[in-house]
């Protein structure tokens, strides 16, 4: 099981009346301010599917979210959020947007990422 922190987000809107974006690709890395790799909707749903772990973190309150699965209901769709907590800065439609695709698309691939008990973050959970 790996574990990967979303940085960033690539949204297109969802075409429902009421209904936020939907994320269709993020930047995961350990540096908040650059992504080292791009992951598509799909291959994070397969790696959630396997057992590794996404999560996001506050950058003023260091607070971190989980990212789960969840059913769109108008366009039936898994999709991707942050679990819910009262905290607003670690939510994925809170984190900024990925610029450049060219440098996130290459670098680590879908296996590598650091392991849950070795991310401090994580193990206080």
């Amino acid at each position: 099981m790996a574990t990967y922190r979303i940085v960033c987000t690539v949204e297109n809107p969802s075409g429902h009346s009421n209904q936020q974006n939907h994320i269709v690709a993020v930047g995961v890395g350990d540096d908040p301010n650059k992504a080292q790799r791009k992951w598509t909707l799909d291959e994070v749903l397969r790696a959630i599917d396997r057992g590794d772990l996404f999560y996001t973190k506050g950058m003023n309150t260091g607070k971190v979210a989980l990212v789960e699965k969840y059913t769109c209901a108008p366009c039936s769709r898994v999709h991707i959020r942050s679990a819910a907590d009262k905290v607003t800065d670690n939510n994925l439609n809170h984190i900024p947007h990925c610029s450049g695709s060219t440098q996130l698309t290459q670098g680590l691939s879908p296996n590598d990422g650091l392991m849950a008990t070795e991310h401090p973050a994580l193990v206080r959970m």
